[in-house]
């Protein structure tokens, strides 16, 4: 009965053993990820290295957080991966954050999780909060700081608003364009009249420099040479080239017939008569009564 017992005990001992073992090795494959920041103190958006590892065993899948995790109150820069390395049946991975921070908190805080894939689901386990303090790099008070009152302006050179240049240049072109489209027509045809006009007007006081002058055969000559040429421009013929019989015929009248033989004597005969001035004016009434007509027909044609 005596050695019945010792065995059962024996058997006993062998399992408690076998357990132990098997809580060792489990306890060695669960424990926690290993997160530290590299150093003890950081300074306002300065980066810092944060270091994240874990011991697993090879036959497990884990996985670090990536760039989309929320590291507030950090943010990530980038990230190092280092490859698996496995020593005597336990695997370690690790990985390194470069992190920045923009908050003031003096004593700010970070604890990342690691995730465990198994057959059935996965298990996320944190790392132990490691600590970082920020660094003051004003320890003065703003309140007792002497602020100069008076400062030396800098010249900054001018610079051109492009995008703002284009925008009105684009509105005004638009505009421009709105006007031609409802009043494109009328505005082409007060543009012809002008001209028309413009040049009558510059014919007018052309002519009245010559008959304001000492009237004389080479005067006279030039007068009439520019009224021939403004008649040929209104009426579309070769008047420059017409004989005083020739224009009587094109332009009928009598007063118009007395006048240009007026002329054609001042000129081939040298005889200069008191009606002369009002021969020239003559002359300049039959061109400003064809430059009416022909500015109505133009008009009714636009």
């Amino acid at each position: 009965m005596s050695i019945r017992i010792k065995q059962i005990i024996k058997s006993v001992n062998s399992i408690l053993l076998i357990i132990s073992c098997l809580l060792v090795i489990g306890i060695s494959y669960a424990q926690k990820p290993i997160g530290r920041f590299q150093t003890d103190s950081i300074e306002l958006g300065r980066p810092i290295d944060y270091a994240l590892s874990y011991h697993h065993n090879p036959s497990a899948e884990v996985f670090f957080p990536d760039t989309t995790y929320n590291f507030y109150p950090f943010e990530i820069i980038r990230k190092n991966i280092f490859q698996t390395s496995t020593t005597n049946g336990v695997s370690i991975d690790s990985v390194i954050y470069t992190l920045v921070t923009f908050e003031i908190t003096k004593n700010q805080k970070l604890g990342l999780p690691i995730y465990v894939l198994s057959k059935r689901d996965c298990t996320m386990v944190y790392s132990l909060t490691d600590s970082v303090f920020l660094k003051e790099m004003i320890k003065t008070s703003v309140d007792s700081l002497q602020l100069k009152t008076d400062t030396k302006l800098l010249l900054l050179s001018q610079q051109v608003n492009y995008p703002k240049i284009m925008t009105y240049i684009l509105g005004i072109l638009g505009v421009v364009l709105i006007i031609y489209a409802l009043f494109g027509r009328f505005i082409r045809k007060q543009y012809t009249l002008f001209l028309f006009s413009r040049r009558h007007v510059d014919f007018l006081a052309n002519y009245k420099k010559f008959t304001r002058s000492t009237l004389d055969d080479v005067t006279i000559g030039k007068a009439l040479v520019l009224w021939k040429k403004h008649l040929e421009w209104l009426e579309k013929r070769p008047y420059t080239s017409y004989t005083t019989k020739e224009i009587v015929s094109r332009l009928p009248s009598a007063r118009l017939e007395d006048a240009l033989r007026e002329v054609d004597s001042a000129i081939y005969g040298g005889i200069l008569s008191t009606q002369m001035p009002s021969a020239m004016n003559i002359l300049l009434d039959k061109a400003t009564e064809l430059y009416k007509n022909r500015r109505e027909e133009l008009a009714a044609s636009l």
